[in-house]
């Protein structure tokens, strides 16, 4: 069973979280895909030179010079970081960023409450790439960036390519991991969540900012074809709580 997993925030600044993650990978059948963010690494590059980072519905804002420095923090940072935390705890990974033989191709992404700039939304998938990889038991490490259509790059939000790479793979499932165990109400997790539920509680606050982009892209996911959506933190994917999203 191919299983993605995205992770990114806090989790990925965490070094016990990340050792956690890689015992569980290990214990995989088959290697899985993991796509990851850089939020923090990302921030820490536009305060050094300046800049305000701003967001639109949870997701970053980027014009030229951002997106220069998304790629900094996401490939030579936060990637580059990760694939060797995990190698160290014996995980045969190998990073990827998605201008890497074109596998992630992306057009602009509209958003009705004002201009992201170079923000995308991955249109194609090259499959065989992460195919080729997994054959040789790799585990490949994605860094969301796109070969955009104007021949540039673009910024792609970690959910929502973690959900159209799983998609386009046809993976049994996708995997949020947060620093949160799963959706929360009220201080307590929603243990599973229809698709009538989950844009319920985008519609109404309950999932908002980050939160809302990761039950979006889930909802996506399975409207693509993907069989089913976890939000969950790796301590509770362990034992098998979360929020379980369904189509």
């Amino acid at each position: 069973m191919l299983t993605v997993y995205k992770i990114g925030g806090a989790p990925l600044e965490d070094s016990a979280y990340l050792s956690a993650l890689a015992e569980h990978l290990k214990r995989l059948a088959t290697p899985p895909i993991l796509v990851h963010g850089g939020g923090k690494a990302i921030n820490r590059l536009q305060a050094a030179f300046g800049i305000t980072p701003r967001s639109i519905g949870g997701l970053r804002v980027t014009d030229e010079q951002t997106m220069a420095l998304v790629a900094m923090a996401l490939i030579g940072e936060a990637n580059v970081n990760l694939v060797a935390t995990l190698v160290k705890h014996g995980v045969e990974a190998q990073g990827f960023h998605g201008a890497d033989r074109a596998l992630l191709r992306s057009r602009r992404l509209e958003h009705p409450e004002g201009d992201l700039g170079r923000v995308g939304a991955v249109h194609s998938v090259r499959v065989e790439v992460l195919e080729q990889a997994r054959s040789m038991g790799v585990v490949p490490v994605i860094a969301p960036i796109a070969l955009a259509d104007d021949g540039g790059l673009h910024n792609i939000n970690a959910d929502q390519a973690a959900g159209a790479i799983a998609a386009a793979i046809g993976a049994a499932q996708v995997i949020f991991l947060t620093d949160v165990p799963g959706v929360l109400h009220e201080g307590a997790i929603l243990p599973q969540l229809s698709r009538h539920q989950a844009e319920s509680l985008i519609a109404d606050g309950t999932a908002q900012g980050g939160m809302a982009v990761k039950v979006r892209a889930a909802l996506e996911a399975l409207s693509a074809g993907v069989g089913a959506a976890r939000i969950t933190d790796i301590y509770s994917l362990s034992n098998g709580t979360g929020t379980l999203i369904t189509a």
